[in-house]
Order: structure tokens, then C-alpha cells, then sequence
């Protein structure tokens, strides 16, 4: 806008008192031959270009922001500065190559004339050179202001400033100090004076010239000249018309003989003449006196109202200042008002989920009685059966014993190799001699093949070729892999080194990848089965993490995450890269530093080709993104990412899962951009911040719903105990053991375990002190009366 006045900016030499200031616009040419006419017409070596640049209105703030992008507006400022500053230093490249000392002092207003008062008045200038009308104006007649803006500043110029108007390096009008009219060139003299050696004025000088006859015969060459200068022009030219007047009046007209006579009529009219002569002379001498006088007064007036305008500015300027506090206290407060607001909806939102949660948990106290009940029953019927229960346990100690003393006898290698030996001859008899039809997989590390070994359902998978391993290194790290067993990882049951093919436990339900793409017949996944899997995989990543050695899958995606009949997940592919070339030139190397899939993969394995733990956590944080959304990999960190930080989390969620409970969901995704982070540093470690975040959710997830289930419920849909369940099968439990540390298994479950060579935990991952396995007949009759009553 026009009224406001922006921010002066100064570069170099900008003294108001010292320098002569030239005031040049857009246009180079006219603006130099102004600067042509100051350097000719003064002889000083400071000279200050002035401009005042109107700013673009399409800047000003009247655009709205949807017209008119912030970033489009910056750019816009900072082109027409670029621009300011181009043709300012060529000005100052003018005034260096004539040897002039050179500044700049520019201001961004639409209105140009006010701008041009402003930085007068702001920096006191007292010269100034400035044109008068455009050069194409020009005429040899030309003596008067052309140009508005020249007119605007002659008029309204602060006292203290004199300007001279030039045009096509011709001077046409000057302004003086202490006066605003105005003088043609016809009436004025150069600022130069003698040569040019300081600045002059006449205007300025205050001296005027004023003509007294002592009588009126005297001739024009016998006139007396009376100098008024100052406040004491008035004095000097009275006293000196008192003087002539006295003599005139006092001196006596003499005849022959020396006798006095009266004057003649034309002496008389002479000397009334000189009297009225000198009368008038005084009169105007006097006028001239209180007209400088009244002249002085103004002055000193307007350098009053000049302060006083300035104490007024300022104390305008104070109030301003105050009012922008004021507003920005305003400001503040409604930000706080609006924080106020949305913590109140937090709270309000958290107060009816508290509220669900007193429901939910009332009715887990109703649970726990009736479970308390049936517990007292038990205990009474346990009493009756302690003798029995005490020669049972004594007996199975005594099987135990006898068991391991023939577990002992039968060595590691032996078993090993009995149970991993398959022939090529079975592998063609699985596949029907590879038959299309028996493929259930095809990839960059092999082809899968379903089929049947010694009457059981396995999947083959048949790795590439061009290995550099022997037969013998190759069936050592194959036997090595057998041996880490866990409930949620597929069993690797045999091996073929003729034919570098691995015999894995068939898992009927395929692959996570085709269940989230809606590629299978079976229903979408509830949110309660995803909780469950992203569970198992975490207990698995972290039994792989803490092994020792410790062991990284390195290829963990949803297309290596299979799904048994009940849906139980399990991790496949586990060390298949131990097991393929390591050359340079092979491609299957790739694989595992996110050359197939960067979307999915760490970026520090990509960027260093190196498998770490923390390339596996970050493979388990997309898994939980993709188990939150059902998208593809690529983007689906910052998408989610950005719907959580707006917290508009459900916008992004997968709808066919059910209804999300909104603070599990927000949990699980914030813990899924934590392990997604770029610097491997930052990302959580898995057995001490994502399990324990994790594994309570486990209990939430046992009651999803079935498609094959009634409408109104029956008594399958009942709630099953978490103690009824193994930890390694994720069943309820047919024979249940207790284990050395303490946990209760299922019988085959845990004697698998601890046969295959394991002597840890399969919970706490810690050695076990001891093998024995006790059988919990106190959990086996809860279980068998708990489905009777189901």
C-alpha cells in the first residue's frame, strides 16, 4: 500500500550533512545524466545515489495465500531486489570511475515523492539533485517543474533541505534553504562559485540592495548605497534615511549679497519630492524589516512544529509498538486457548476409554470369581487325589531319567544325519519330476515345490545352481540351520546336497504377503490375528538376535512370513544367504541389501552392503506398517508417518481388518516408525523396548471372530485361558509339561525342543539348569474340565 512506509536501507557513504544526494529512478540513462550534471556542477568527492522502489502489488499482502504460494511470493521479493541492486551499482560503477566516493540509500513504497520527504527528513539531507521532468520532455523553453513528484518534493521538502531540478544535464528550477519558492533559470547562478571550490547559493546569502538620494538633483552616480544584511538592516537604513533627511530639511538656500530667501515654487516641489522620495525609501525598508522578521518567525515556528511532529511520531511510533504487543499477547492467548481445547477433547476422548475399560474391567472381576470358585473346587478335588497325583509324578521322574540315559546313548550326529539325509530320487518323486503344477513359489533364490516325503507334506525349495560351496560346506551350514528351532520359525526337515534343494514343514495357509493383497479365498485377516502374527515375529526375531551366535535373517518380508492351518505365523528363508555364492558377480547377493526392494529394505544395508540386527528391526517395522494398512511398501513409511503426526492415523489404516482399537493402533504404528528410522542408532532394540511394548497385546488378539461361526455365538467362542495355551505350539495344551524354567509346555512341543540339541529356554532364551521335564497334572485337569464345560 501506498501509505505505508517500508524499512530504509543504506550501503557506504549516506551523511546528510557532508554529502550531496541524487535522487535517480528505474531508468539508467536519465538517472546518469543527472548524476552527469551533480559531478559537473559541484566539486565534492561524496556523492549518495537515492532511490525509492515501489513495491510490486501483487507482494503487497492483497493476494490471498490460495492465489499465491508463500514460497512464489519470496521468490517474487527476492527477483525485484536482485534487480534493485543491479541498476543501483551501476550507478555506483558510475560515480567509481569518475573518482566519487559512492553510496547508496534505497526505501521499498509505492509512493515514490513521500518516500523521497522520508528519507529526507530521516537522514537530515541538505543537498539535493534531483530531475525535473523526463528527458523526452525536455525543451530549451522549459522552466518549470514538469514531473508531480518534483513538484511534491519542492512543496513539501523539510526547510533544511535545498535541491536543484535538472534536466538532460540543464539546470531548471532550485529550491532554496530556508525558503519554499520557487526560481527560474533565468534568475539563478551556478552552484558553482570561483571555480567550483564549496558549495553556494545566492539565494541563501540574505543580502539586499537598497537606493536612498540625499537629494533629489543628485545624479545616479552620487547615490547612496545602504546594505541591509541580517536583523540589522532596519537599524542601519533608518539611521542613514534620518541622516539624509536632516540635511536635506536642515540646509538653507543662500542668494547674492548673502541674505536668506525663500525657494521657488519648483525647489519647493523638488525637495517635497526627495522627502516623499526618502519617506518611501524608509517605508519600504521597514516593511522589508517585519516581512524578515515575520520570515524569521516562520522558520522558527516550523522548526517547533518540525519537533513537535517528531515527539509526536515518536510517541506514535511507542503506541504502535504497544498495540503490536498487545496483539501479539492476543495471539498467544489463542493459541493457548485453542492448546486448552484440544487437550480438553484428549481428555474427554481418554475419559471414555477409561470408562470402557472400568467395563471391561468389572466384567474380568466377574471372570476372575467364577474362576476362584471352580479354583477352590479343584483344590478340594486335588486333595483327594494328592496320593495319586504324588505316585504319578514319582513314576514319571523315574521315565525321565530312563528317557534321557537313551537320548545320551544316541549321539547328535547320528540323529542328524538320519533325519536330514534325502535322496534326489525322493526330491523328483515329491515334485512329480518338477511338474509346473506342484510349484507353490518362484524367486531369485530358488523355486518352491509342494510334495510328499515318508507321508509327509513338505515344501522343497530349490536353490540356484551357481553356488560356490561344496557339498560338504554346504550340508555343515545346512545342519547348523536345522538346529535352531522355534515355534514361530518353519522347520527346515531335510537336505539334498546332490541337488542343493531344502526340505522345510508345509504350511497350508501360504504366505502373508497373498493374505494382505486379498489374493487367497479365505476372509480377510482381522486386526486381532495381525496383532498375534506381528507378536510371533517379534519373539522370533528376538530367540534369532540373542542367539549365540547371534543370527540375522536379513530377507525378512511378508512373502517369507507363512501362515499354518490356525494361522500361527512363521518366519521361512532363515540363513538361505549362508548358502548361495558370495561372489561379486552373482546376483543373488543383491537380495539382501535391498537391491530387489530399497521401498522395504534398510538404506545402511543398501548404502554398505552389510546384514546387521538393526537391518532385521527395520524390516520389522515395515511389517508392522503393512499389518496396519494392507499397502505396498513403497512410501508407506512417510504416508503413515504423516497421518500419525496430523493424527488422522485412521484415514490410513486397512478397514477390511475390523475396527482398530485407535490406542493399540497408534501404539503399534508409532513403534513401527521407530524401528523405520534412518539411522540405524535410533531405532529401538527389540528385547528391551519393542517386546516388552508389544507382548502384552498378545492377550487381546485370541478372540477374533470367524467367518464360519454363528451369528449369535457358541460356546467355542469362548475365551480360552492364556495358561490353557502353549507358548511354543499357540494352542491349548493336550499334555502339559513344566520345563526348568518354569513354564508349562506341551509335551511334544518341549521334548522337541530340548532333543534337537537346545538346552535354553525357549521363552527367556536363558540356559536351562536342568532337562527334566515334570508333568503338570493340576493344569491337565483344569484343561479337560474347562472343555467338558465349553
Amino acid at each position: 500500500m501506498s501509505g505505508e512506509i517500508g524499512v530504509i536501507n543504506a550501503e557506504g557513504i549516506c551523511d546528510g550533512e557532508n554529502t550531496v544526494f541524487v535522487a535517480v529512478g528505474k531508468n539508467v540513462k536519465e538517472g546518469k545524466s543527472i548524476l552527469s550534471w551533480a559531478l559537473k556542477s559541484f566539486s565534492v568527492r561524496r556523492i549518495c545515489i537515492l532511490h525509492v522502489h515501489p513495491s510490486n502489488h501483487l507482494l503487497s499482502g492483497k493476494v490471498s495465500g490460495t492465489k499465491l504460494k508463500q514460497h512464489m511470493v519470496k521468490a517474487c521479493q527476492e527477483l525485484e531486489r536482485q534487480k534493485l541492486h543491479k541498476f543501483l551499482n551501476q550507478y555506483l560503477l558510475f560515480l567509481s570511475q569518475a573518482g566519487i566516493q559512492g553510496g547508496k540509500v534505497w526505501l521499498e513504497m509505492n509512493n515514490v515523492e513521500k518516500g523521497i520527504i522520508h528519507i529526507i527528513e530521516q537522514h537530515k539531507i541538505q543537498w539535493l539533485v534531483m530531475g525535473a521532468a523526463a528527458e523526452t520532455h525536455y525543451s530549451k523553453q522549459l522552466s518549470e517543474l514538469k514531473s508531480s513528484k518534483a513538484k511534491f518534493v519542492c512543496q513539501h521538502a523539510p526547510i533544511h533541505c535545498q535541491i536543484w531540478f535538472t534536466c538532460s544535464s540543464y539546470l531548471i528550477h532550485t529550491r532554496s534553504k530556508n525558503c519554499s519558492h520557487l526560481t527560474s533559470k533565468e534568475s539563478l547562478s551556478s552552484p558553482k562559485d570561483n571555480g567550483g571550490t564549496k558549495l553556494h547559493d545566492h539565494a541563501d546569502d540574505g543580502y539586499e540592495d537598497l537606493n536612498i538620494s540625499e537629494d533629489a538633483s543628485m545624479s545616479a552616480d552620487k547615490m547612496v548605497n545602504v546594505e541591509i544584511k541580517g536583523n540589522y538592516s532596519f537599524l542601519r537604513s533608518k539611521n542613514k534615511c534620518e541622516t539624509h533627511l536632516h540635511r536635506s530639511t536642515s540646509l538653507p538656500i543662500l542668494e547674492e549679497g548673502g541674505f536668506h530667501t525663500k525657494p521657488s515654487s519648483d525647489e519647493r516641489s523638488r525637495l517635497d519630492h526627495a522627502e516623499n522620495s526618502k519617506k518611501s525609501a524608509f517605508e519600504e525598508s521597514v516593511k522589508r524589516w517585519r516581512a524578515e522578521e515575520d520570515a524569521m518567525e516562520a522558520i522558527h515556528m516550523a522548526e517547533v512544529s518540525y519537533k513537535l511532529s517528531k515527539e509526536e511520531e515518536g510517541r506514535r511510533k511507542e503506541k504502535e509498538e504497544i498495540l503490536a504487543k498487545q496483539k501479539e499477547e492476543v495471539e498467544r492467548m489463542k493459541i493457548q486457548h485453542d492448546l486448552c481445547l484440544k487437550e480438553l477433547q484428549m481428555i474427554q476422548e481418554k475419559k471414555l476409554v477409561l470408562e470402557s475399560q472400568i467395563t471391561e474391567s468389572s466384567y474380568a472381576a466377574q471372570e476372575l470369581e467364577e474362576k476362584i470358585i471352580q479354583a477352590v473346587e479343584l483344590l478340594i478335588s486335588f486333595r483327594k487325589k494328592r496320593d495319586e497325583l504324588q505316585i504319578e509324578c514319582d513314576n514319571a521322574i523315574k521315565e525321565v531319567n530312563q528317557f534321557r540315559k537313551l537320548v545320551e546313548a544316541d549321539t547328535d550326529e547320528h540323529c542328524i544325519k538320519n533325519f536330514f539325509s534325502i535322496s534326489f530320487s525322493d526330491i523328483i518323486e515329491a515334485t512329480q519330476n518338477f511338474d509346473p503344477t506342484s510349484k507353490i513359489g518362484e524367486g531369485k533364490l530358488g523355486s518352491v515345490y509342494k510334495g510328499i516325503i515318508h507321508n509327509v507334506k513338505v515344501a522343497i525349495k530349490m536353490l540356484p545352481a551357481c553356488g560356490s560351496l561344496s557339498d560338504s560346506d554346504f550340508q555343515h551350514k545346512a545342519e547348523s540351520l536345522s538346529r535352531v528351532r522355534h515355534p514361530n520359525l518353519v522347520t527346515l526337515m531335510g537336505i539334498c546336497s546332490e541337488s542343493r534343494s531344502l526340505t522345510y514343514e508345509f504350511l497350508e495357509k501360504g504366505n502373508l504377503e497373498d493374505h494382505l493383497a486379498g489374493r487367497t479365498k479365505s476372509r480377510p485377516l482381522c486386526w486381532q490375528h495381525r496383532i498375534r502374527i506381528a507378536v510371533e515375529i517379534c519373539s522370533a526375531l528376538i530367540f534369532l538376535h540373542f542367539n549365540d551366535p547371534c543370527l540375522v535373517h536379513g530377507n525378512l518380508t511378508l512373502s517369507n512370513i507363512l501362515l499354518d492351518a490356525k494361522f500361527i505365523s512363521k518366519i521361512s528363508d532363515l540363513g538361505v544367504h549362508l548358502l548361495v555364492s558370495h561372489n561379486e558377480n552373482s546376483s543373488i547377493d543383491g537380495k539382501f541389501c535391498g537391491k530387489d526392494d530399497p521401498e522395504a529394505s534398510d538404506p545402511e544395508c543398501i548404502d554398505k552392503g552389510q546384514l546387521t540386527v538393526e537391518s532385521d528391526v527395520y524390516s520389522f517395522g515395515i511389517i508392522l506398517l503393512r499389518l496396519l494398512t494392507a499397502r505396498p511398501a513403497s512410501g508407506i513409511v512417510r504416508e503413515v508417518k504423516c497421518a500419525w503426526e496430523s493424527g488422522n492415523l485412521g484415514s490410513v489404516l486397512d478397514c477390511s481388518a475390523g475396527e482398530w482399537p485407535t490406542e493399540r493402533a497408534n501404539l503399534l504404528a508409532y513403534l513401527a516408525l521407530r524401528c523405520c528410522a534412518e539411522d540405524p542408532l535410533n531405532r529401538p532394540n527389540m528385547l528391551l523396548e519393542v517386546w516388552p511394548t508389544i507382548e502384552p497385546m498378545r492377550d487381546v488378539c485370541t478372540p477374533c471372530p470367524d467367518s464360519n461361526t454363528s451369528s449369535q455365538g457358541s460356546k467355542s467362542q469362548r475365551r480360552i485361558p492364556p495358561h490353557f495355551v502353549c507358548p511354543i505350539f499357540q494352542e491349548v495344551m493336550e499334555d502339559p509339561y513344566i520345563a526348568a524354567d518354569g513354564y508349562t509346555y506341551e509335551g511334544d512341543a518341549i521334548k522337541g525342543w530340548l532333543y534337537s540339541g537346545h538346552d535354553t529356554s525357549p521363552m527367556t532364551n536363558l540356559k536351562l539348569d536342568t532337562c527334566d521335564l515334570i508333568p503338570n497334572y493340576a493344569l491337565y485337569r483344569a484343561i479337560q474340565e474347562w472343555q467338558q464345560q465349553s
